[in-house]
């Protein structure tokens, strides 16, 4: 049995290797060798400008042709690389490169700043080329704007009398962007005084790719940048370029251009002066000009005008500093129609009303000048200045009993005031927390303050007094533009007189409104009064019939009393004002002896 199973798979093994042999023959083979570069991951690429040192991308490949040990990158914005670019090289089977490097590589094959841009590469080694990938990739721009006017033979003169007209166009280019840029690129142009590096510059919002001012608003540019008016200057010109980004925002700034600027002056004078022939009391003459002194930002006084040529000037005894009818109408005047282009060669002012006396206002800001009624008394833009504040001992922070600092000669606000160490403030209407004017607003107009006087830093930037409490007397000086403190002058027995009585318009003979003559000076008393045919008297205690001074009094203590002022013989012997109906400042001189209406 043992012999017969060896035999038969010895059989069977021979019928097997027989049969082999009359088959076919079978071949084993292996995939041919290839270089191939991979897919990558990504096929969009967005270039982040505040991640310039990042990896842009990675790409990877498959050599099984080269040794493997030198390798091209190739890139074309063509699939069928007609001109490649070699970005790099390899000795690994990958290739990377930053945000910053891929950034430029794109703009260099003709990208436009944030548009989508598609580009191919490849890798070589030697004779062998892999498989081409493609990105789309949206670049950020490197390019700065370029200023193509004005250059720097670019001179300017800025005139006053051409307010509005154009006086500096600045464009530009940024070349890295295309037409089809849909990114939001915020462009501002900067103007600095040469040499400083723009470290004060002003900066100006533009439209699109240019910025155009006019004198007016030029000069304000040039002066807020530092250079000086009435001289020429160099001026240095940038344009910034922002695009806002979620990452932090991507700013560019052209190179400088320099420029030559002259400004005109902007600061007022602190006295208008009328020469001329229609100016009654001056002529054309240096002798007597009439003088219109700076409050605020108005030129104001009376003058007697007569139906002749005048003109103003802001120098005295400077026939080339004058202003003419024409100059004031092309900066922007309202000028009153009693005043005309006198049409005579130097186009003056030609008064051309009824002659007399007038109160003339030449108010800068309003850019207007009025003519009204004589102005009788001290010339002040408010009749009192008020003080309310801790600081002030009669008042406190209420308007219950606020100070009043009446005007006392043209553009000066004085009187004695109670002080203690804390904080007031001025107002120009009583009543009215709108009205304060506080110390950085004197300091900001150019004031020299008192140094008793500083910031209370308190939040409202009140005065705040720091030296030793008591009485003094205070000056606010709108001409010289002072504010001072003096020895308390014993000026008056009281702080006003009273007038009441039918001849005293606003007041009648009710102690409702009486009329106040504050004291404003030792012994004297004075006010603007509207005055009308009829008796009054003077009183010493508000509301106090019995403090009254009649005519005969003052005629028994010696006083020679003004012409227009009578006995009114009505059985109180009171004042009877016999003159023309109006308003008048009357003055009762304690210390001469005299009682005037003027």
């Amino acid at each position: 049995m043992k012999i017969n199973k060896i035999s038969a798979f010895i059989l069977s093994l021979f019928l097997v290797l027989v049969a082999c042999e009359t088959e076919e023959s079978i071949d084993i083979t292996s995939p041919d060798a290839s270089f191939t570069l991979l897919e990558p991951s990504i096929s969009n690429i967005n270039l982040n400008y505040n991640l310039p040192n990042n990896e842009a991308f990675t790409i990877v490949w498959n050599d099984q042709l080269t040794s493997g040990d030198s390798y091209m990158i190739e890139l074309s914005p063509d699939a069928l690389f007609e001109s490649p670019t070699v970005i790099g090289s390899s000795t690994t089977d990958r290739f990377t490169m930053t945000v910053a490097d891929f950034n430029s590589t794109v703009l260099g094959e003709g990208a436009a700043a944030f548009e989508p841009f598609t580009v191919f590469m490849r890798v070589t080694s030697g004779s062998e080329i892999s498989n081409s990938v493609s990105f789309s990739v949206s670049s950020y721009s490197e390019a700065e704007p370029v200023i193509t006017t004005p250059d720097s033979s670019f001179s300017l003169v800025l005139l006053e009398t051409t307010p509005n007209d154009e006086a500096i166009s600045v464009t530009w280019e940024d070349p890295d962007f295309g037409e089809n840029s849909s990114v939001d690129v915020i462009y501002e142009v900067q103007f600095a005084e040469a040499g400083t590096d723009f470290a004060g510059a002003v900066t100006e919002t533009a439209t699109d790719m240019s910025f155009s001012s006019t004198h007016e608003l030029f000069n304000e540019t040039v002066l807020n940048a530092g250079l000086a008016a009435e001289e020429a200057g160099s001026l240095d010109i940038r344009v910034k370029a922002t695009i806002e980004m979620d990452a932090g925002n991507m700013e560019r700034f052209s190179e400088a251009v320099t420029i030559t600027v002259t400004a005109y002056s902007v600061e007022l004078a602190p006295v208008l002066y009328v020469v001329g022939a229609g100016a009654a009391d001056a002529g054309w003459s240096w002798d007597t000009p009439v003088e219109l002194p700076l409050q605020g930002t108005k030129y104001s006084g009376n003058i007697n005008l007569v139906n002749d040529a005048f003109r103003f000037f802001t120098v005295n005894n400077d026939w080339g500093s004058g202003l003419n009818y024409p100059y004031y109408e092309s900066v922007g005047y309202t000028i009153d129609s009693n005043l005309a282009n006198a049409m005579d060669g130097d186009s003056n002012f030609q008064f051309v009303g009824t002659p007399g006396e007038y109160f003339i206002e030449i108010d800068t800001d309003a850019k207007t000048i009025t003519l009204g009624p004589p102005v009788v008394g001290p010339n002040c833009n408010f009749d009192q200045l008020w003080l309310v504040g801790a600081g002030i001992v009669d008042t406190g922070w209420s308007w219950d009993t606020p100070v009043a600092l009446p005007c006392t000669g043209n553009g000066t606000y004085s009187g004695n005031v109670a002080l203690t160490n804390d904080a007031f403030r001025f107002f120009s209407v009583n009543n009215d927390w709108g009205t304060g004017t506080n110390y950085p607003t004197y300091e900001g107009n150019g004031y020299t303050i008192d140094s008793n006087f500083n910031n209370a830093m308190d939040g409202d930037s009140n005065f705040f007094f720091n030296g030793t409490p008591g009485t003094y007397f205070l000056t606010v000086d709108d001409i010289n533009k002072t504010i001072t403190l003096g020895p308390e002058q014993l000026q008056c027995d009281f702080e006003q007189l009273w007038m009441v009585g039918a001849g005293v318009v606003d007041a009648g003979w009710s102690w409702d409104t009486p009329v106040a003559l504050p004291c404003t000076g030792a012994g004297v008393y004075s006010g603007s009064v509207a005055l009308t045919n009829d008796a009054f008297r003077f009183f010493t205690v508000n509301n106090d019939w019995g403090t009254g001074i009649n005519y005969p009094t003052y005629e028994a203590d010696g006083y020679t009393i003004d012409s227009d002022l009578i006995n009114a013989m009505d059985g109180d012997s009171n004042f009877f004002f016999n003159g023309t109906p109006g308003t008048y400042t009357v003055t009762v001189d304690t210390g001469n002896l005299t009682i005037t209406v003027e």
